[in-house]
């Protein structure tokens, strides 16, 4: 088994990393238990064979780990993941939302240029008060996790995210919000 290891910066720079000793894997696994905190450590550090990076946190968009390893023991309890990344010549259904359940397509833009086009589908909070939350404090959470188009998990950092563009109307839309039409 091996991991394959993606990392995105603000500066829209990808680097890849992959590692297949069984050591040295279990200690990557044993890390997700916090990652969480990916983003706001002070930084991350990767060492290969030819050298050493650091990442400065903040400086990430977003961290994918693709591998045919099941992830979710190595998890934090509880996780609910929502959203899934979407190959590049994915054709949709229309989304659905309504007071149970919301499916939409979500594409998330970052600092630099990156972006990830996501399928979303899970269950609504019941309450109108929680489904305004989740909206309003989006870029406010530690970290956004996605499954990959294959197998693995990916991070996005809110902290430099810039927009999340929902594919499909709200009905029930946060007080505040700017009512508009398409141009």
């Amino acid at each position: 088994m091996s991991i394959n290891i993606t990392i995105v910066t603000t500066a829209n720079r990808t680097l890849r990393f992959t590692q297949s000793a069984p050591q040295q894997i279990s200690e990557i696994l044993a890390s997700l238990q916090r990652c969480t905190q990916l983003f706001s450590n002070r930084t991350l550090v990767l060492v290969s064979d030819t050298g050493t990076d650091v990442f400065s946190p903040s400086s990430i968009t977003r961290i994918e780990l693709e591998t045919q390893i099941d992830l979710a023991p190595y998890l934090p309890p509880g996780w609910e993941i929502a959203a899934r990344a979407l190959p590049d010549c994915a054709t949709l259904t229309p989304g659905l939302i309504d007071e149970q359940h919301i499916a939409a397509r979500i594409d998330f833009f970052f600092e630099g240029g990156d972006t990830l086009a996501t399928w979303f589908e899970r269950n609504r909070p019941l309450g109108a008060a929680e489904r305004t939350m989740q909206i309003t404090r989006l870029f406010e959470q530690p970290i956004i996790p996605y499954h990959l188009v294959n197998p693995g998990i990916g991070f996005m950092n809110p902290a430099a995210m810039t927009r999340a563009s929902l594919g499909i109307a709200m009905s029930d839309a946060p007080s505040g919000a700017w009512n508009v039409t398409n141009a």
